[in-house]
């Protein structure tokens, strides 16, 4: 059980990460707020299932409409939640959407479609619960990213160049919103099988994306595997997500890696950042540094 019960907003429920870590902080002990779009359509079946779920197990769990990628919806759910009296403790920006094909092959459109979702939708709900964070003096805000926004283990693509600024814009967040209080957690997982790669946008100009295809190398990990071989656990991003609540406030690592494919290497990677950054920041006391050629405009 959860150390201390508190209530989560959790986006993108529908399935994935979000529908195991809705049901795995629910059956803690925390209050889950499970968001997802659409509720009386696309993914009525989805709600449906978490509330069936919630009447089974008896977990304080309730699903919630919002389309991270509108401003209005997000800050109706939020308004929502904070009118029926639960102040939000911690938010799980888990919604997102998965792209197939070279960059070139992508309509500008498309691309802001995705970014709106991956980059500005997690921006969209921050905004929406620091205030009241902020004035509290705690809260979490954790970041569902990628191992694919720190490292291109070959060709890269729209998806991960999302996730290299979700990493930065929350990276960015977490040191300017630690003096209210507030902490901010990346999760990055590894490769898992979740239905986000076959439901992702695909490029728009298909005969651009061939030319790049009969080009293309082999794809990484796509030999045979054993008869013994294991599929990642979701639970295991989940059990992550429960872990980062749990800890105390301040205390928490920026980074977490998850999951054993597309993995190894990546935790020493964080550290040795965290060390050169240390670094920089002492090498940035030296007068030879400083930046005197910034005036302040009167």
């Amino acid at each position: 059980m959860a150390q201390t019960p508190q209530n989560v907003l959790i986006t993108g429920c529908s399935s994935g990460f979000g529908e195991v870590t809705a049901r795995t902080l629910a059956a803690a002990g925390h209050h889950v707020f499970a968001t997802m779009r659409d509720l009386a359509g696309r993914n009525a079946e989805a709600a449906e299932r978490l509330r069936a779920w919630a009447s089974e197990h008896g977990g304080r769990l309730d699903v919630v409409e919002m389309d991270v990628a509108a401003d209005g919806s997000v800050n109706a759910a939020v308004e929502a939640i904070m009118a029926s009296g639960a102040q939000i403790d911690v938010v799980v920006n888990n919604a997102g959407i998965a792209a197939m094909g070279p960059i070139e092959a992508f309509d500008i459109e498309q691309m802001q479609a995705l970014y709106n979702v991956n980059v500005f939708g997690p921006l969209r709900v921050d905004k929406a619960v620091l205030p009241s964070m902020r004035a509290r003096r705690s809260g979490l805000l954790i970041h569902v990213s990628s191992t694919l926004g720190r490292v291109l283990p070959g060709r890269g693509g729209l998806y991960p160049a999302s996730k290299w600024a979700v990493e930065g814009l929350a990276e960015s967040l977490a040191y300017e919103i630690k003096p209210f209080g507030v902490d901010l957690a990346i999760l990055e997982p590894g490769a898992f099988p979740t239905t986000a790669t076959a439901r992702g946008l695909r490029a728009a100009n298909a005969d651009i994306a061939g030319e790049y295809a009969a080009l293309a190398p082999p794809r990484l990990g796509s030999q045979p595997v054993s008869d013994d071989y294991v599929l990642p656990d979701l639970q295991d991003v989940a059990d992550a997500i429960a872990r980062l609540i749990d800890l105390p406030q301040g205390q928490r690592p920026l980074r977490t890696v998850v999951g054993p494919i597309f993995t190894e290497g990546i935790p020493e990677y964080n550290a040795e950042y965290e060390r050169v950054r240390a670094h920089l920041r002492e090498v940035l006391q030296r007068p030879d540094q400083a930046v005197t050629w910034v005036q302040t405009r009167r």
